[in-house]
């Protein structure tokens, strides 16, 4: 297995776990445990950049997404360009929001005596649509990486 394929099935297993780890984390606050909840947060937010940073630097060197799926009969399909576009659209609009979220209640957190306060309620709505677009990202992700690596 060359070492794309390796950053591939990499970010897609890191794309599958994301979710469920940020519902572990979400958990945590049921129980008080708002840092080692932030933590949790802060760490796979980072992780998942950087590992879509590194995939992006890949395909670059590579030649674009084009010459990646250029094997695959699947990809030339009216349905695998649909789910490909939706994902990615899915995907970056999922990582702005989860990004807008960190950062906006990393700053709140750091001001004394503003959390819990007007940001909470906004900021369950932010974690809700991120944790969900989370799983929208794993499972386009894993619909593309079948339809490109597998079939």
């Amino acid at each position: 297995m060359n070492i794309t394929l390796v950053i591939i099935y990499g970010l897609l297993i890191l794309a599958i776990l994301a979710p469920f780890i940020s519902l572990y984390a979400v958990s945590l606050i049921k129980k008080h445990e708002y840092k080692t909840h932030i933590k949790i947060q802060k760490r796979l937010f980072w992780t998942c950049i950087i590992a879509v940073l590194i995939f992006e630097i890949q395909l670059r060197i590579l030649g674009g997404s084009g010459s990646l799926i250029a094997g695959s009969a699947h990809t030339s399909t009216p349905f695998f360009k649909t789910i490909l576009t939706a994902h990615i659209i899915g995907a970056v609009l999922t990582y702005i929001i989860w990004g807008i979220t960190v950062f906006t209640s990393n700053r709140k957190w750091k001001k004394p005596r503003a959390l819990p306060g007007s940001f909470t309620i906004t900021h369950k709505r932010l974690g809700v649509i991120s944790i969900v677009g989370l799983f929208y990202t794993a499972i386009t992700a894993s619909i593309v990486c079948t339809y490109a690596f597998i079939l």
